[in-house]
């Protein structure tokens, strides 16, 4: 055989093992993607492989590591009052001297520049412009930016994009420097510290999985500041806030080496996650028992009640479908989720019929605009634009023998998923340290550093 035919077959025996391989185990092996790409998305892409051996068990410290790919977050802040994405223009002052880059030129500004941008703004020419501060410390101020707290301020460095809707704002700080601002936000800072430290895990867990799903991608950041994602900065930092993300520091739960899905809400009607309240008559019975023993009893949120009339039906309804469903004639529960929450609501008109699927919609549906909603301490609830929650039951009203108005008998306030904050500081004022009531909320989950 000479040497050119025996280079050939050599090279053919080398493609024919390729081949091999390819149909063996697919074009790439999945489970070496880039340490960039999200822990989910390669979880998910790990179990849709045919793999030949199980790789070895992680510890929950050692599987929280992976999650944890960028030490800072990407924040959108919203327009005043979180009403949208976009600003008409946007007026800042830092506490010190500040650099603006855009394009090829960078400037040096001192902390007496006012910086005001509009979308004609030199600064914006290129699109795009980098606002940092030159100290670490340095902070910067909105002075007109509508939130709860007046001229908020904010660290880390700013971009702001230019688009046809308007301008986007986007802070970059670090994780822990940002949940020491959404403590305060989303948990009363009064709350005892074991309930505070609750509460900081959800947040962190809950950040991270955001900067690892890409939902933020259209924007071109990790997560908003509005209760779209969860609230940043609405609320001023707190002494007692900031020590428990400090004491709580890389802490995130995890579950079979998964993130867990660390949503939390107002007020529960007190119903745990051992419990399956997908049947009718259980959840009722539950709704309508004031022994229960549950750690929000006391809370004005824990039971409710409203009436709605057809008439008021018919409008919400009518407000949101096309012409032509007519008067509403009865409304009807389809199906609960198994913690009880109404998962569809049917809706009969006279001459259609609606199905609403999720308890954020069937809240959206019914909102209380034009009706009270009476708290179990006897005072009317403030007007939310939505129901309380979607833990309720209908009870029929006639007049005569003609329907004409439905009772809401319900309980909590928010979606009832994950942790009950108000849950948590009864748990905390019991004694409950934060593990305890984080898993008395999530289950048997690991909390880890990540």
């Amino acid at each position: 055989m000479d040497s050119q035919t025996e280079k050939q077959l050599k090279l053919l025996g080398a493609v024919l093992l390729i081949l091999a391989l390819i149909v063996l185990y697919g074009p790439g092996d999945k489970r070496k993607q880039d340490d960039d790409n999200s822990i989910v998305q390669s979880m998910q892409e790990i179990q849709t492989e045919e793999m030949t051996s199980a790789p070895e068990p992680e510890t929950s410290e050692n599987a929280a590591a992976k999650f944890q790919n960028k030490e800072r977050i990407r924040v959108l802040i919203c327009s005043d009052n979180y009403q949208s994405e976009y600003h008409s223009d946007i007026v800042m002052q830092c506490t010190g001297d500040y650099v603006v880059k855009y394009g090829d030129k960078e400037e040096t500004c001192s902390s007496e520049d006012m910086i005001h941008i509009t979308a004609d703004s030199p600064w914006l020419s290129e699109g795009i412009v980098y606002i940092n501060p030159v100290a670490e410390d340095g902070e910067f101020q909105m002075p007109v930016l509508i939130r709860s707290q007046p001229s908020p301020s904010y660290a880390g460095s700013f971009e702001i994009v230019k688009r046809e809707e308007g301008l986007l704002l986007i802070n970059e700080l670090p994780l822990e420097t940002y949940l020491c601002s959404v403590v305060p936000s989303e948990m009363p800072a009064k709350y005892p510290i074991e309930a505070l430290k609750a509460q900081a895990i959800c947040a962190r867990t809950y950040a991270i999985e955001q900067m690892n799903n890409n939902r933020g991608d259209e924007f071109g950041v990790d997560v908003d500041d509005s209760v779209s994602y969860q609230v940043y900065n609405n609320i001023a930092q707190n002494e007692q806030t900031t020590k428990a993300v400090r004491e709580t520091a890389g802490q995130i739960m995890t579950k079979d080496d998964m993130l867990v899905n660390a949503l939390y809400f107002s007020t529960s009607c007190g119903i745990n996650i051992s419990q399956d309240m997908s049947e009718e008559a259980v959840f009722c019975a539950f709704i309508s028992n004031s022994d229960e023993k549950t750690y929000e009893k006391e809370e004005p949120w824990y039971r409710w009640s409203t009436v709605f009339t057809l008439e008021e039906i018919t409008r919400l309804v009518n407000a949101r479908q096309q012409a032509g469903f007519g008067n509403v004639t009865g409304l009807e529960i389809e199906s609960r989720e198994s913690n009880g929450s109404v998962k569809t609501l049917v809706v009969q008109g006279e001459n259609n019929s609606l199905k609403i699927d999720g308890e954020y919609k069937i809240r959206k549906l019914l909102q209380t605009d034009g009706t009270s909603v009476t708290l179990q301490d006897g005072n009317n609830a403030p007007n939310l634009g939505m129901l309380p929650s979607a833990f309720f039951y209908l009870t029929p009203n006639h007049e005569g023998e003609a329907l004409v108005s439905y009772t809401l008998t319900g309980g909590g306030y928010g979606h009832g998923k994950g942790m009950s904050q108000n849950g948590a500081k009864h748990m905390a004022e019991a004694g409950k340290d934060c593990e305890e009531i984080l898993k008395y909320y999530y289950g048997e989950v690991q909390i880890g550093k990540s």
